[in-house]
């Protein structure tokens, strides 16, 4: 099942994430946003991270990110041989995955972002290469996702 929530920046309130969360009662779930590309002039890589339009999706860890998603998400990058960056997160990632992982009894949670040049402007870009490995990752991801899948942390 797959949502598309608005109001990100309440998420802890109520926004769309939380509220579609405790509607679909989901065991786990990857969300998908956009992070700072670093790869021009005036970007502080010390605090923000690496992410370099076309280096391919990145994948979020910290506290309110579940190992065992990122885990998975890190082995099918590998397998399927898609280029992506692990960036950590200090206390929350300010998306919407900070509410879903805290929803009910809590949802296992992983975040897939794409960089993005120039966010919060009227000229964000994306590279469509990542577009497309973003996509190809959250699919393969899905696709080895069965029933036996231990989705507690080991």
């Amino acid at each position: 099942m797959a949502a598309a929530t608005a109001q990100e920046e309440i998420a802890w309130h109520g926004g769309g994430a939380l509220v579609c969360t405790n509607c679909i009662n989901p065991q786990m779930a990857i969300v998908v946003d956009v992070t700072f590309a670093t790869d021009h002039p005036q970007m502080e890589k010390k605090e923000i991270g690496d992410h370099k339009m076309g280096g391919g999706p990145v994948l979020s860890r910290g506290a309110l990110i579940s190992p065992v998603v990122l885990k998975l998400l890190r082995e099918t990058a590998k397998t399927h041989e898609i280029a992506h960056v692990v960036h950590a997160v200090g206390r929350d990632t300010s998306t919407n995955a900070d509410a879903i992982h805290i929803a009910r009894e809590g949802v296992a949670t992983g975040l897939v972002s794409i960089p993005n040049r120039y966010m919060h402007s009227p000229n964000e870009m994306v590279s469509l290469v990542d577009v497309d490995n973003a996509a190809t990752l959250i699919a393969e991801f899905c696709h080895a996702i069965t029933t036996e899948t231990d989705l507690t942390a080991r």
